[in-house]
């Protein structure tokens, strides 16, 4: 069956471009998800059409995207810890607390799947990436600092 894809689906095919899929998973997937369309003629003729508008939709998100990044670009965030008596973490910072971190530091609204780092789990400074699209990223640093212990 030949569909339209509207979206971008990893190892299926690029928005705008039509593909041959089984009938099934275009049926049970691609169209319930919003990823494709059938291949109709007015479809086609229509392509054009879709492709301004998501070329005009690409350069909106492009820009939003490069004003979140300005307000990211260098920022530090301090984030407090349990850890050891050798500098490791019970447990670990992960991209959701620092996508927290950086919403409230930043007043931006970061999903976790944006930010690339490593599984932080030692006190000390941490260089974090957050990828917005391909050629759009910001970086910043993470300082974890442990906690400090009650006294009796």
């Amino acid at each position: 069956m030949e569909v339209l894809m509207i979206n971008n689906v990893p190892r299926v095919g690029r928005k705008g471009e039509f593909k041959n899929v089984a009938e099934g998973y275009a049926r049970n997937f691609l169209f319930p998800r919003n990823f494709a369309i059938p291949a109709t003629e007015g479809a086609k003729k229509h392509l054009d059409l879709m492709k301004t508008s998501w070329e005009k939709q690409a350069v909106r998100e492009k820009q939003a995207y490069l004003d979140m990044a300005s307000k990211i670009e260098g920022l530090v965030v301090k984030i407090t810890r349990k850890a050891g008596d050798k500098g490791r973490l019970f447990g670990s910072v992960t991209s959701a607390e620092l996508a927290s971190e950086i919403s409230k530091s930043a007043n931006v609204d970061i999903d976790k799947k944006l930010v690339v780092a490593d599984h932080i789990k030692e006190v000390g400074e941490h260089a974090v990436t957050i990828r917005f699209t391909g050629d759009v990223k910001a970086h910043m640093k993470v300082v974890v600092v442990p906690e400090e212990k009650q006294q009796d």
